[in-house]
């Protein structure tokens, strides 16, 4: 592996400590490496959690929740029905209170609902994933009634993305000062950002209705850099790291440590524009010979260490919609070329792509990408967007003179495919992919009820969308924890991991 040589550094001259010597068990905190502080704060509503542990996930509820092979699980709402068409019941629990006292009921939610549908929620992330919901009626103390424009057969999943907060407190602080004071009804509560140190502070909110999490503080280091938050687990700094180099995990493991690596239902691509008729991306004929050009199998081995598999589609298993049966293209230079051929391109293509910047083994992806294509004679100019550059690019469909932009298809918010197949379609606001033939049938899965009738219909717009190929398939992303020894229990729901369920060993 690359680092061993520098792990093997690391280790003659880090002391590599006892964790929480000279430490009380009871008063032993949890220490974490994560890679960033989320963008808002706690503000639940400006951001996606897409993460396999999220900061904020320890601390907020919503009423519904994923779970493993992406079904919807109770949480916050005990139950919910279909009443008809456009109205759902969902009944809460009785026993939730938030950190700051207040309850937990029918009328906090709707307030929390009613915000969303505000002029002022309308501009945040939240409610544009709820872009349904007309109107929200309490029936009872624990029961509400939760009204949509149109038919949407998973209002349910979308439930599973409202965060609960406490509308007093949110009311009287306003979005920007909840966040810096979050207050949520989760295992525990954020006391400190870390501004002085960098040094997220958490304790536990023992009167949840969780239950009391395992260990009562958590102290989460924020750190950039993956090689350095597996340093930090080296020399004992850190009891567990969120995403360790790939490179790192075998030698990680190799100490004792237990790696924990999760394929998430985030599909990695290089989208096409096929708006302007003159483009090559016009003819499905190129796009089909970019996808037959990629070495994917190659690419899984060798850069992503055999921990992710090559697909033909935009999800995983687990994804409601998954068609086992779509594969992914095969590596066929020969096939891709006459393809390339037949559609007028003989001669080979000129094109440029822009992509976001990521961990090392991604800029590895995208050189081998273009190597591929190269080999079949279109010549990649692959350039870095920052981030506000590639969001104004990705949402106004204006991508600046690029003939690829990098994407994924986040299936993570609902695991359900219906969503992904929205974004590279007609249906997309400042749609960049728009092929006819094919939205009336994704628009349509959004009104079928019949949940068997709805998965025949979501895994035959996968197998078109396989062969539309709107994009370069690429690979799934993964997430991973690495841990000491000293902690046990890790339990997960869905791609979740539920940081109140760790213990020390020897509690």
């Amino acid at each position: 592996m690359k680092q061993v040589s520098l792990f093997l550094i690391v280790t003659l001259v880090a002391s590599i400590s006892t964790l929480g010597q000279g430490q009380a068990v009871e008063d032993r905190a949890l220490r974490i490496a994560v890679e960033s502080r989320p963008p808002t704060y706690g503000n639940p509503y400006t951001q996606a959690l897409p993460s396999i542990l999220h900061t904020l996930f320890p601390v907020f509820d919503a009423l519904t929740l994923l779970g493993d092979g992406g079904e919807v699980l109770p949480n916050l709402a005990e139950s919910y029905e279909r009443i008809d068409d456009l109205i759902w019941r969902f009944v809460l629990r009785s026993d939730v209170a938030f950190a700051n006292g207040e309850p937990f009921d029918a009328a906090s939610f709707k307030r929390n609902l009613d915000y969303l549908l505000s002029d002022e929620g309308q501009t945040t992330y939240a409610s544009s994933l709820i872009p349904t919901v007309d109107r929200i009626e309490v029936e009872d103390e624990f029961s509400l009634l939760i009204v949509t424009k149109t038919p949407d057969a998973i209002l349910p999943r979308r439930m599973s993305t409202i965060i609960a907060v406490p509308a007093d407190a949110w009311d009287d602080l306003g979005p920007s000062e909840f966040g810096l004071s979050p207050i949520g009804s989760g295992p525990y509560q954020i006391i400190d950002w870390g501004e002085s140190d960098g040094i997220l502070d958490y304790e536990a909110f023992v009167e949840s209705w969780h239950g009391p999490p395992g260990i009562s503080r958590v102290e989460a280091f924020i750190q950039a850099e993956g090689v350095a938050r597996s340093q930090a687990l080296l020399s004992g700094q850190i009891d567990m790291a969120m995403n360790a180099g790939i490179d790192e995990l075998d030698y990680l493991e190799s100490l004792g440590m237990t790696v924990q690596s999760v394929v998430t239902p985030v599909v990695g691509s290089l989208a096409f524009s096929n708006q302007d008729p003159t483009s090559p991306f016009s003819d499905v004929r190129v796009r089909q010979a970019f996808n037959y050009a990629i070495d994917r199998e190659g690419i899984a081995k060798f850069i992503f260490a055999g921990l992710v598999e090559p697909t033909g589609q935009g999800t995983i298993p687990g994804v409601y919609g998954h068609n086992s049966d779509v594969k992914s293209y095969p590596y066929d230079p020969e096939r891709a070329q006459a393809l390339l051929a037949d559609a007028g391109y003989q001669g080979g293509l000129e094109l440029s792509a822009r992509v976001t910047p990521g961990p090392p083994v991604m800029s590895i992806l995208y050189q081998k990408v273009a190597q591929d294509l190269a080999a079949i004679g279109v010549q990649l100019d692959i350039q870095f967007a920052q981030g506000p550059s590639w969001v104004q690019m990705w949402f106004s469909g204006d991508w600046k003179g690029a003939d690829l932009l990098s994407s994924a298809w986040s299936n993570t918010t609902f695991m359900d495919a219906a969503r992904g197949f929205e974004t590279y379609s007609c249906l997309r606001p400042n749609p960049f992919f728009c092929e006819p033939s094919i939205a009336g049938s994704i628009e349509s899965v959004a009104g079928e009820f019949d949940a068997d009738v709805r998965l025949a219909m979501l895994k035959d717009i996968s197998k078109r969308m396989h062969d539309l190929a709107p994009v370069v398939y690429l690979f799934p992303t993964t997430n991973n924890l690495v841990y000491t020894s000293e902690i046990t229990g890790l339990e997960f729901v869905g791609i979740r991991a539920l940081l109140e369920s760790l213990r020390f060993i020897d509690q």
